[in-house]
């Protein structure tokens, strides 16, 4: 395989990477051990530390669900792969799918013809080991896409019954708000009552002292008066009033 690369890349045909050619030696390994761990695509999905098959934990109904734009997204592809347990490929996916972008400038059947050419050429790959491997990494990916809808599925239920328990207490909050309102006005319209009723027993106290006032005043003016005819009458002129 590295020969024919080489060659294609003099040709101008494809562009080798770095890690290509650092790499080219392992490139070359055996690739029967590794062909041993392929049984299934999808046996390998339900193993490793993360079962992506699984139904996510679900938050406490009281938790509080804080919104966090971009949460379910962004994890890298090979944290996915490695989750599912996605064994090692001699010839992974990704590095004919390289091959092929080079490549592009040749139709579909010719481009085709060439890969094929070049696992017939090299005994250290085979076309087979990207296939499966594609399928390993398909199956990881739907897999992880099904994780990701049913969390999605669960926060929107989450979300749902917290809005719901909001709107509760709001209607709780309302209605009890409005009972202290309405008891608050049956105070004022008690207190307003209760004023009015003291404002006008003061007010009649007030007149009634007033009247009771102007009444001793004329009692005592007509006492004064009859008084009055004393000294008027019988003080000799001139003499000093005591």
């Amino acid at each position: 395989m590295k020969g024919i690369l080489s060659f294609l890349a003099r040709a101008k045909l494809v562009e080798l990477s770095a890690d290509e050619r650092l790499t080219a030696a392992d490139d070359e390994q055996p690739a029967a051990d590794s062909r041993a761990e392929l049984d299934s695509p999808v046996s390998h999905l339900q193993t490793g530390s993360v079962d992506l098959l699984a139904e996510p934990p679900q938050p406490a109904a009281s938790a509080q669900t804080e919104p966090v734009p971009g949460e379910l997204e962004g994890m890298p592809l090979a944290d996915i792969f490695a989750a599912a347990a996605v064994p090692t490929s001699p010839y992974p996916a990704e590095k004919l799918l390289r091959l092929l972008d080079n490549l592009r400038a040749m139709d579909a059947g010719t481009r085709k013809a060439a890969v094929l050419a070049m696992d017939e050429a090299d005994d250290n790959w085979q076309i087979g080991d990207c296939v499966r491997d594609a399928e390993f990494k398909i199956s990881a990916l739907d897999a992880y896409k099904r994780q990701i809808s049913t969390q999605l599925q669960n926060r929107e239920q989450q979300s749902a019954e917290l809005v719901s328990q909001i709107r509760l207490g709001l209607d709780q909050s309302t209605a009890a708000i409005r009972q202290q309102i309405a008891e608050l006005e049956q105070l004022l319209e008690r207190a307003v009552t209760r004023a009015a009723q003291e404002t006008t027993s003061v007010e009649a106290g007030l007149r009634a002292a007033r009247e009771s006032a102007a009444r001793e005043a004329r009692r005592l003016d007509t006492e004064i008066e009859r008084l009055r005819e004393i000294p008027n009458n019988f003080t000799a002129p001139g003499a000093p009033l005591h």
